[in-house]
C-alpha cells in the first residue's frame, strides 16, 4: 500500500472492549481517506447501534489525512455516536496532524493524541466519569 492510497485495502479490527470503549486498529495503514473513515463508523454503528461513546483510534503508522475526513468528523452522524477521541501514536507525522486537525477543524467532542493506549484508555474514562457526574 502507498501512503496515499486511498482506497479501503486491509480492513482494519474494530472491536468493543469490556472497558466500554470502541477500538479501532489502523495498524499498517499509512492514509486515511473519507471512505475509511465512513467504514470505521458503520462498525462502530454495527456494534454498539446509534449510542454515543468513547473511541480510541490505535493510529501509530499514519501518514497522512484527506481534508475530508476532518469535516467528516463534525458531520451530525459522527456526533451523534461520538462521546471522544483518543489517537494513539507518536509519530511526528501523527502529532502533526493531530495538531493541525484540532486547530483548524475540531469537533464539538474532545479529541487528544496520546503515545499509549493505555494513557489514551484512562483519559476517555476519567472523561467518561466526569461528564456523567
Amino acid at each position: 500500500m502507498s501512503i496515499r492510497d486511498t482506497e479501503l485495502g486491509d480492513k482494519p479490527d474494530t472491536w468493543l472492549g469490556d472497558d466500554g470503549i470502541v477500538y479501532h486498529d489502523l495498524s499498517g495503514i499509512s492514509h486515511l481517506s473519507a471512505t475509511l473513515m465512513k467504514f470505521l463508523l458503520n462498525q462502530r454503528i454495527a456494534i454498539t447501534g446509534r449510542k454515543s461513546m468513547p473511541v480510541i483510534m490505535l493510529a501509530e503508522n499514519v501518514l497522512t489525512v484527506d481534508f475530508e475526513v476532518q469535516i467528516l468528523a463534525s458531520n451530525p452522524q459522527v456526533l451523534n455516536v461520538t462521546r471522544a477521541i483518543g489517537i494513539v501514536g507518536n509519530s511526528f507525522m501523527l502529532r502533526h496532524l493531530t495538531s493541525m486537525f484540532l486547530s483548524y477543524h475540531a469537533p464539538v467532542y474532545p479529541v487528544a493524541r496520546f503515545d499509549t493506549r493505555e494513557e489514551a484508555k484512562d483519559w476517555l474514562l476519567d472523561y467518561c466519569q466526569q461528564a456523567a457526574e
